[in-house]
């Protein structure tokens, strides 16, 4: 990996004395990080649940010792230096330091924003709301959770206050997953993918569960394992666990961990959790694969971009003829299913349907961005104030019942079903179709240049190709660009939705040619 070559080598080192210094404090709070992330992963994965309470405590003060040293004044005056000594001494790399140290100082400026006594209240009240949300959510109890919402929504708000911001609030919290963006931009995006997707959304088609029987777990996992390795992400560097809802974290440069979640009625839930989670992963490793770090460099530059990653291996590759041309005999074998059990045409036209559905993460390509369209709305709403948290249920079943012509049965099917609020994710929502508009003009660049690349899925299961691609164009870049810049220097084109449009058009015209037995 030759990104970043000249940025700090060992000759450069020597005669940048100030600027090693802040990136020996740097590593130290990169590590920190790491451990703390550890904590958040074993808390969703082994934690025994009488243990929260006091995990809660511990994230809550590694939380703010974390905060205390990226946010205090030695560091800041440590970069400071750094940031002088970078400008004085021409030396090779100097400009892609300048880069760095813009990066830090916008990010630290905003750190420093909040009061360590709000971040610590902010991370103990969010990891003590995942196992309340958990129970909520299995015991449909909306009630049971909405104290705890109300707190962590009254924390945001205080962080919004504390960030300040032009417009309204909710841009504020915006800022933080997706740079620059506003959401009076997001809204006019969204009312113009809405009425694009229309039509489609009318051509959509659905079709009944096609397995024969329910697939024991057992086999489900067996299935599962080896999925992220054909893909190219060694179990030397990962491992795959289940959770209630999957995710993906990094743990350090060679240890991502990714969960999924399973079914009985329905393998697929977990084979796309798998699929959507090794995207995030892979973007990781390639990130970490970047010479010269840990710095501020060593990262995603969006959630948009990070979620580009995950929806691409999902949809684009995962919901691919030849994908799945290629996976078949695996499936069945893996599941003790014969091909009299499960026609392909059944398998490949049900995992393309297209019907409005309850659950997020199970809807599909063309009606998933309706979700998105209606967290946006609502999160934008509480956090401005124009609602209030006992009003979310019923604020809810309306959308849907707008949005996607459905009545919602349960706040478990409904409002409770995400995990996101109780981690104080907002803003998070809209980086979804962000990514979903991201990856379909990234694949079709890629698609352009590699036109062989099906044939190679085919024949030797091999996707080195595309992930290569993604390494040089999207992971190995860092956050050395904005987001748009990163995919204009891609494709060689503005960000644009009709590239998502089209793909999704493709993906009906080819369902509608087959023929469903």
């Amino acid at each position: 990996m030759k990104e970043y070559e000249q940025l700090f080598t060992d000759s450069i080192r020597e005669e940048l004395k100030s600027f090693a210094e802040y990136r020996t404090s740097y590593k130290e709070i990169w590590t920190l990080r790491n451990i703390l992330s550890v904590l958040h992963w074993d808390s969703e994965i082994t934690l025994p649940e009488d243990g929260r309470a006091e995990r809660g405590d511990q994230i809550g003060f590694l939380s703010g010792l974390i905060h205390s040293k990226y946010a205090g004044e030695k560091f800041y005056v440590l970069a400071e230096k750094a940031r002088e000594e970078n400008e004085k001494k021409n030396l090779p790399g100097q400009e892609e330091r300048r880069v760095e140290l813009e990066i830090l100082f916008k990010d630290l400026n905003r750190s420093r924003c909040l009061s360590q006594d709000l971040v610590e209240e902010f991370s103990v009240t969010t990891s003590k709301a995942h196992a309340v949300w958990a129970k909520a959510r299995k015991e449909n109890q909306f009630a049971d959770f909405a104290p705890i919402l109300t707190k962590i929504v009254e924390l945001c708000k205080k962080q919004t206050e504390s960030y300040g911001y032009e417009t309204e609030a909710y841009d504020a919290l915006l800022e933080g997953y997706e740079p620059g963006e506003r959401a009076s931009n997001l809204e006019n995006l969204f009312f113009n993918l809405k009425n694009s997707l229309k039509p489609l959304v009318a051509r959509g088609k659905n079709f009944n569960n096609p397995f024969p029987k329910e697939i024991p777990i057992l086999f489900q996992k067996k299935l599962g394992e080896n999925l992220p390795s054909i893909l190219g992400l060694s179990s030397k560097i990962s491992r795959l666990d289940p959770s209630e809802h999957p995710f993906s974290t990094s743990l350090g440069r060679k240890d991502k961990r990714i969960t999924t979640r399973y079914d009985l009625k329905d393998p697929l839930s977990s084979i796309f959790s798998i699929l959507h989670e090794t995207g995030h992963a892979l973007y990781e490793a390639g990130i970490s694969e970047i010479v010269g770090g840990p710095s501020p460099l060593h990262d995603s530059v969006s959630l948009g971009i990070h979620e580009s990653q995950s929806r691409l291996w999902e949809n684009q590759v995962g919901r691919s003829r030849e994908f799945w041309e290629m996976y078949y005999p695996i499936f069945l074998n893996s599941l003790e299913l014969k091909e009299s059990d499960l026609s392909f045409s059944k398998l490949f036209s049900y995992i393309n349907q297209s019907s409005s559905s309850l659950i997020r993460v199970e809807a599909d390509q063309i009606t998933y961005n309706l979700h998105i369209i209606l967290r946006f709305e609502i999160e934008r709403a509480l956090i401005n104030g124009q609602v209030q948290v006992s009003e979310l249920p019923e604020l809810w079943n309306s959308k849907m019942k707008d949005l996607l012509g459905i009545e919602v049965p349960s706040d478990r099917e409904g409002v409770l079903q995400d995990v996101h609020w109780s981690g104080g994710a907002f803003g998070y929502f809209p980086t979804y179709t962000l990514g979903n508009i991201y990856s379909a003009q990234l694949f079709q660049a890629f698609s352009k240049q590699t036109p062989n690349f099906p044939e190679q899925v085919l024949k030797k299961k091999d996707f080195s190709s595309l992930l290569e691609w993604l390494k040089k164009n999207v992971h190995w870049k860092g956050k050395f660009f904005s987001a748009e810049d990163l995919i204009r220097t891609a494709t060689s084109a503005d960000p644009d939705s009709s590239h998502l449009v089209a793909y999704l058009e493709n993906k009906l015209t080819e369902l509608e040619s087959i023929d469903h037995g």
